[in-house]
């Protein structure tokens, strides 16, 4: 939500630059754990690192990359591991095409 983004960005000023990099680092630790844990299914890390990101995501207006998230924190909840891998790469570019656009803003 780009004019959300834009409204922060008015609101924060300077510290705009300091809440890209803080979410931009989170998200990154947060998906790199994620990542571990699908690995080896550890269902409760995945969750929780889903979690996270879901609402540093949303408090951002990234959206898209929240709703994906929500549906990863939903299948570790559930233990369900069927084409996990595959909304987790989903999740991955998403992220890739959030940053990108939040660093335009910079």
């Amino acid at each position: 939500d780009l004019h959300m983004l834009e409204g922060l960005r008015d609101l924060l000023g300077e510290k705009f630059t300091q809440l890209v990099e803080t979410y931009n680092s989170d998200c990154e630790q947060r998906l790199s754990n994620a990542g571990k844990a699908i690995a080896v299914r550890e269902f409760s890390v995945i969750n929780h690192e889903a979690h996270g990101v879901k609402g540093s995501s949303r408090n951002i207006g990234a959206n898209g990359l929240a709703k994906l998230c929500g549906e990863l924190e939903s299948k570790a909840k559930a233990e369900d591991d069927a084409n996990i891998e595959q909304l987790f790469s989903a999740i991955e570019q998403e992220f890739a095409a959030v940053k990108q656009k939040l660093n335009n803003l910079l």
